[in-house]
């Protein structure tokens, strides 16, 4: 049997999570730019609509404006950014984790062959 087929981390491995680690790093950017822009949006939707409400007390014009078509939205862009960047960094951590595991097995086996 090949060394690196006895391997629970092979050199392929690695070779992707390296990869991924500097191909995703413009998608990761740009991950958290869209969820940094959808929480701002959410206060500036709110306030737009807390504008618009015909309410006298402002806890009344907050609810009024929680309860639009465009402010829904924008929670919902929110939520949306928050899970894409949320899984690119899981993804960011899978990768370094397998090439940290990769590593340590290396050190296992070169102390192994001493």
């Amino acid at each position: 049997m090949a060394r690196n087929s006895q391997r629970i981390v092979t050199d392929e491995d690695v070779d992707k999570a390296l990869a991924w680690l500097r191909d995703g790093a413009r998608d990761l950017g740009h991950a958290k730019e869209r969820l940094v822009k959808a929480e701002h949006m959410v206060r500036v939707v709110e306030a737009l609509e807390m504008k618009r409400s015909d309410a006298k007390a402002a806890e009344a014009r907050k609810a009024d404006a929680r309860t639009t078509d465009k402010y829904m939205e924008a929670v919902l862009e929110e939520a949306a950014a928050a899970g894409d960047y949320e899984m690119l960094r899981a993804l960011r951590e899978a990768a370094s984790a397998r090439i940290e595991s990769w590593r340590t097995e290396s050190s296992n086996l070169r102390s192994v062959r001493l």
